[in-house]
């Protein structure tokens, strides 16, 4: 190969990378994808809740510096924009980017009370709004046992699957026979019984993995209030069963 044959060879591959790299860029103009939906979701969502303990960052990206970490089941303000997986959000006051498949979009009023357990009468997705735009964060296998609130929007009622929380479509779920929506529920690990619904108040008891309580139909902050024996208190939602 000559000089003037290697030259002509790299412009050509030059000019096919750039072509290449224009129609990757119209595709993704074409076809939004996942990104359209969860900039719609956004648009739709005033706020959201945290399903676990969640770090706020700079930026949109796990290499950004983290500010704080936000409880879980703590209410932050959205802010509207969606980059990288991540919701652009305002924690009491402080803004940051936080990841969005762990943010369950609501109205900002108070918690979801659950009421007992669901059953899924075919395989159903869980997702982390009350419509079929917003993100999926699981598939729940017909047949599979979740916590069921009394929220229900657009068709979308809000449970918790094993510490997750989030909306299923209603048509898909059936109340379990031996299990009432005010009927007993169970604690999936010891558990503590607090005197109010937040991580700092007093622990009346320790209750162990199995025990059987009642919820009494409040809930606030992701604490659901229960009567265990001769105790009333608070313990944590998604360690009830």
């Amino acid at each position: 190969m000559n000089h003037a044959t290697e030259t002509l060879d790299r412009r050509q591959f030059a000019r096919l990378l750039m072509a290449g790299t224009a129609a990757v860029a119209l595709t993704r103009l074409s076809h939004p994808g996942e990104v359209g939906a969860q900039e719609a979701a956004a648009a739709a969502t005033s706020s959201y809740r945290t399903a676990a303990d969640l770090r706020l960052r700079t930026g949109p990206g796990t290499h950004r510096r983290i500010i704080l970490v936000m409880p879980k089941g703590s209410t932050v303000t959205n802010l509207g924009a969606v980059k990288n997986g991540f919701a652009k959000v305002s924690y009491k006051g402080t803004e940051g980017w936080a990841a969005l498949e762990y943010l369950i979009a609501t109205d900002g009023s108070q918690d979801p009370v659950v009421l007992g357990i669901a059953v899924t009468t075919s395989a159903v997705n869980l997702r982390s709004g009350p419509s079929t735009s917003n993100q999926i964060l699981r598939v729940l296998a017909a047949s599979t046992s979740v916590q069921s609130s009394d929220t229900v929007k657009n068709g979308f009622r809000y449970v918790v699957h094993n510490g997750l929380a989030g909306w299923v479509y209603d048509t898909y779920l059936k109340v379990g026979e031996d299990s009432p929506p005010a009927g007993t529920l169970v604690t999936t690990s010891s558990l503590n019984l607090r005197a109010e619904p937040n991580t700092n108040a007093k622990v009346l008891t320790v209750m162990p993995e199995g025990s059987r309580v009642t919820p009494t139909g409040k809930g606030l902050n992701g604490f659901v209030q229960i009567v265990y024996g001769n105790l009333t208190g608070w313990a944590a939602g998604a360690y009830l069963n």
